[in-house]
């Protein structure tokens, strides 16, 4: 790649160093890899509660499949739940049968996740190698391995680390196949129809559209598309089709357990067009949020990120930067319009971030302008970025029953990193010393720090609390002024979510079931209970925090019983 952005590297880059010695070998990058996905990704597993409210909807929907059996149609508890396909049902099912836990253990729901955002950075190495060298393509999978939103989607049992995953494999092949031109055999053309196929039965036309407007990109500067030849479309299509449609037809037929779910209808209704034409649930935001919010989601190298974009425009001409800069600035571009925001939407865009960042790491020119005005200017900001995380993570523990050491200790990684941004800028060991902080950081928060905020954590206190007092001939839990996905994850398909008087009326009609009210109502409910010559007994009592309303939880467990004979 003469005359080039690696052109002129770091003298350290020139010779082989720790980094190319790291790289070389057919098996030993995917092995170094995989060890640093494990150290990100495991920690908290099983130990982070279920979180509110998109993870909690997604594993009892999975649940629910496994109890019913209808793996066709999606609910939660009596209501369909058309939003997303069911591919990632389907592979939570299958780690939930394999792991052989109690459908309400909930770490093996988690595993697809995982298992995910592992492939995702193997991919990134495997196309980035391909693409370059297996130096950048170390470097590339270690920054996408490493980035925060990254992490936080492998230990959360959504759609978002497979989606990246698909697509990764997808932008990959295409990536390969744009900077080759030719030689790329059917076994790769096979692997981006099904990637897609994938990608669609996970998050519906996500995968495609950010195909679709890279490739538009590209055909528009390069007044050409030839190289398209190459993905076989006119078996890749029909491949395409025959994965995705069987699903949706047989989910769109009507046949649903409500006698009428017409999968395709509902999602475009009730999903895509409230999130293009406004901010769905409270999700709305202005253009630009995404770039800001990028300085959290892409951290640590969103210190970097900015310059390699600007790098990368200055060296556009260059296959695989021309790629990822189409890759990254259609995709982003779209999701800024798009007035429902959440900070995940970008991920499908990090593995091209982190391609760029990479190659911009090797050049001489990013050390450059990070020593300019400019470049000190936002190594500044990023710093300020990153003590507020630190002081946001210590706040959270004080405030929620955290560990403060924990908490301490992850801020103490920040502020050195800070420190690190603002002093001088030295060579790619400083990368590297970064990488490793960053590391550490997520397994300190993961693994010590989140697991430990016991008043975030209301319906698995809840949980504990009911236990030692249920048995099945107490029937379901009625409950009030909770009614979070995660409580019913954890409590049964059959939990109630109803109001504190209708809660009233079910104990008196059902002696020895439990109910759940705010401990606001417990003495109003006592004394309506009292009226009817029953006793009330409070079984537990959880205060905490329900972080997805904002506001403080008192619940009191209780139960109605006959008055204790006279002597």
């Amino acid at each position: 790649m003469s005359a080039s952005i690696l052109s002129s590297r770091p003298a350290d880059l020139q010779t082989p160093s720790f980094v190319d010695k790291l790289a070389s070998g057919t098996i030993r990058p995917y092995l170094i890899l995989t060890f640093l996905c494990a150290l990100l990704y495991l920690p908290g597993l099983a130990a982070i509660p279920p979180t509110d409210r998109d993870e909690a909807r997604f594993m009892q929907a999975t649940k629910q499949m496994i109890e019913t059996g209808d793996y066709i149609h999606i609910h939660f508890q009596d209501e369909p739940r058309n939003k997303k396909p069911a591919g990632i049902h389907w592979l939570q099912t299958a780690a939930v049968k394999i792991a052989g836990q109690d459908l309400s253990t909930y770490w093996p729901y988690r595993t697809p996740s995982v298992f995910a955002a592992w492939l995702a950075v193997m991919v990134c190495f495997a196309f980035a190698r391909r693409a370059c060298d297996s130096t950048t393509g170390l470097i590339a999978g270690s920054i996408l391995a490493t980035s925060f939103m990254v992490v936080i989607e492998a230990h959360i049992a959504k759609t978002d680390a497979m989606l990246l995953a698909a697509t990764t494999a997808a932008m990959g092949v295409l990536a390969v196949m744009y900077v080759r031109r030719e030689g790329v055999g059917l076994a790769l053309a096979l692997v981006f129809w099904i990637s897609l196929a994938a990608g669609t039965l996970v998050k519906g036309p996500v995968s495609l559209a950010v195909a679709l407007l890279a490739v538009a990109a590209l055909a528009i500067a390069d007044r050409g598309a030839g190289w398209l030849r190459q993905t076989r479309p006119l078996i890749g299509l029909p491949l395409l089709l025959a994965l995705a449609l069987p699903w949706l037809l047989a989910s769109s037929g009507g046949a649903g357990s409500d006698g009428g779910n017409n999968f395709v209808v509902e999602a475009v209704r009730g999903d895509l067009i409230p999130k293009l034409i406004g901010g769905q649930e409270s999700h709305g935001a202005f253009p630009g949020t995404h770039t800001l919010a990028s300085l959290i989601t892409f951290w640590p190298w969103s210190l970097l990120a900015p310059f390699a974009v600007l790098l990368g425009w200055r060296h556009r001409g260059e296959p695989v930067v021309r790629f990822c800069l189409a890759w990254l600035i259609g995709t982003w571009a779209m999701f800024e319009l798009v007035p429902t925001k959440l900070p995940h939407y970008t991920l499908p865009t990090f593995p091209a971030l982190a391609l760029l960042t990479a190659l911009a790491l090797r050049s001489n020119a990013l050390q450059s302008v990070m020593r300019t005005t400019l470049g000190r200017v936002y190594r500044t900001l990023w710093a300020l970025v990153t003590l507020a995380l630190g002081g946001g993570i210590v706040f959270a523990s004080r405030e929620y029953g955290g560990d403060l050491a924990m908490a301490a200790m992850a801020a103490i990684i920040l502020a050195a990193g800070a420190i690190l941004a603002v002093a001088s800028w030295k060579d790619v060991r400083t990368v590297a010393a970064a990488g490793v902080a960053a590391t550490v950081f997520a397994m300190v928060l993961a693994g010590g720090v989140i697991p430990r905020l016991s008043d975030l954590a209301v319906s698995t206190r809840l949980a504990a609390a009911i236990a030692p007092h249920r048995t099945a001939a107490h029937g379901p839990i009625a409950m009030a002024g909770y009614s979070e996905p995660s409580a019913v994850f954890l409590l049964g398909t059959d939990t109630i979510l109803t109001s504190t008087a209708s809660v009233t009326d079910y104990l008196l009609s059902h002696p020895g079931a439990i109910g759940v009210i705010e401990t606001e109502h417990f003495d109003a409910v006592t004394r309506a209970v009292a009226e009817t010559g029953r006793v009330m007994r409070k079984l537990a009592a959880i205060e905490g925090y329900n972080y997805s309303r904002g506001d403080p939880v008192a619940l009191s467990v209780v139960t109605v019983t006959a008055p204790e004979a006279q002597p």
